[in-house]
């Protein structure tokens, strides 16, 4: 713990204007070896402060990249399911293998509205005896 303590504690976090209690922390993952925890507990942490801040994550994964009147209008649509402290912190991605339509993942639910998902649960259906 010594050679640590030297190095990152009164070191570069230390010069850096890191909070003592942070750079303990991450000492203390060190000293134990749970280095490899850090990115989780970083991410664990920016997860709690974007929900006290009222951010609320949205992925939108389309077939083809939407087009800005899409975009503006697939905000308009979220922005309703939030509430008045909330803010939509809307990210989109492209997936071709969709084929059309799209999947929106808000917050911790996830609606499948792609074309991929309705031919598999039709080929599914159709799969079914009579």
């Amino acid at each position: 713990s010594s050679g640590i303590n030297a190095e990152y504690g009164g070191g570069a976090f230390g010069e850096a204007g890191v909070d003592p209690l942070i750079s303990n922390m991450i000492e203390t993952m060190i000293d134990n070896k749970r280095s490899n925890h850090i990115s989780g507990v970083v991410g664990a942490f920016n997860t709690i402060m974007a929900a006290q801040r009222g951010e609320v994550p949205c992925t939108v994964t389309s077939a083809q990249p939407l087009s800005d009147e899409h975009l503006e209008s697939l905000k308009g649509a979220l922005g309703k399911f939030l509430k008045s402290n909330e803010k939509l912190l809307l990210d989109t991605a492209t997936d071709e293998s969709l084929i059309g339509g799209m999947v929106v993942e808000i917050g911790d639910k996830r609606v499948d509205m792609s074309t991929a998902t309705k031919i598999k649960k039709l080929k599914s259906a159709l799969s079914l005896p009579l």
